[in-house]
């Protein structure tokens, strides 16, 4: 007699496999590139990899059989069916097999192609070998970085990133050369993804007031995304003395901390000579609300700066019943037409988020 409750669990069991199966060849459907098409020998062979990926993981094989079956794919169907493989599986899943993978011939052959006489080929044996996100690649993947060129050592420090490792990420901020021609979005993204427990080698790179290289001001805006309270006073620092990009870092980083002892530099940010640095620190204040921003912000309603005035007026927009008794007062009797005009602006906004609660704070 038929079991209903292991009929149930099977037909669950079957739904699943398929669906993630599904997820995989349309993970594939995304990287594919021209010999990737539905019908040819590539496809197939990169379906067959991921069908031993999926055996492994339900346990219908063991690693070394998993391992000899896709032993067997050409390059491009192996790294095609990885790729796909890390963007559908889950974290435990791909812990799983990235482990024995480092043992397929392919994966062992693209580890020495780390140092290929190609730039080109050791960029994308980087690339490729940073998937299995593997600690016992740092090593190889540290050198290739060191030797570069530029693309290398970029591809290589991604991977290091994933992996999480610090001694990658010192040499990285020890050379700040080698990444000096990224910009500031690519380099933030790198550094983010070391995670939080990187934020002491990026304190480490910001000490001593000066931090003008590209990945160093880099560093200071992850240490904001990572409300990395311990090193207020190295942004402090820097919101002083520091060169005009990194002023600017440090003060939208003591605003992303919110911690309330930096009101005083922000402050004193507020007449710093360069507009953009008063813009970030007035918008920054108004994260820290305190009654002794509400007359310096104020003030600086009336900047000759246009970002400066509105950072300033929707600061004192975030700071309660005495913010916008300021902007009233500008609004209604200064001389100054300009402060007059997006005082007005911020009251509006607060007007309308009183009906819609927490829109102002996504203009502010």
């Amino acid at each position: 007699m038929a079991n209903p409750a292991a009929e149930k669990w099977l037909g669950q069991l079957q739904g699943a496999l398929a669906e993630r199966m599904d997820r995989w060849a349309a993970a594939i459907n995304v990287i594919a590139g021209p010999g990737l098409e539905r019908g040819t020998e590539a496809r197939s062979e990169a379906e067959q990899v991921s069908g031993a990926f999926e055996r492994f993981i339900d346990g219908a094989i063991p690693a070394e059989e998993m391992v000899q079956t896709v032993s067997g794919a050409r390059p491009d169907p192996f790294w095609a069916a990885l790729e796909a493989f890390s963007d559908a599986a889950s974290a435990e899943e791909w812990r799983r097999l990235a482990s024995p993978l480092l043992l397929a011939p392919e994966v062992v052959r693209e580890s020495r192609r780390l140092r290929h006489l190609s730039s080109w080929r050791r960029a994308l044996a980087a690339r490729r070998v940073g998937l299995l996100e593997a600690p016992e690649m740092c090593e190889p993947l540290r050198k290739a970085m060191a030797r570069g060129p530029e693309r290398v050592t970029i591809q290589a420090a991604l991977a290091l990133s994933r992996i999480g490792d610090l001694p990658g990420l010192a040499w990285l901020l020890q050379h700040p050369d080698a990444t000096a021609r990224r910009t500031r979005r690519q380099l933030v993204t790198m550094l983010e993804g070391f995670g939080p427990d990187a934020a002491g080698e990026l304190r480490t790179a910001i000490a001593g007031g000066k931090a003008a290289a590209p990945i160093h001001v880099a560093a200071i805006e992850v240490l904001g995304l990572h409300g990395d309270a311990a090193s207020v006073g190295a942004l402090e620092k820097l919101l002083r003395e520091g060169a005009l990009d990194a002023r600017v870092a440090a003060a939208r980083a003591l605003g992303r901390i919110g911690a309330l002892e930096s009101g005083a530099a922000l402050i004193g940010a507020l007449e710093d000579e360069a507009w953009q640095v008063r813009a970030q620190a007035a918008r920054s204040l108004g994260a820290i609300p305190a009654a002794a921003n509400v007359a310096p912000l104020a003030a600086r309603v009336g900047d000759v700066a246009w970002w400066v005035r509105r950072h300033a007026a929707y600061a004192l927009g975030l700071h309660g019943g005495a913010g916008r008794e300021a902007l009233e007062e500008i609004a209604q009797h200064s001389q100054d037409l300009f402060a007059a005009d997006i005082a007005r602006e911020a009251l509006q906004q607060l007007e309308w988020s009183d009906q819609i609660p927490g829109g102002f704070a996504s203009v502010a």
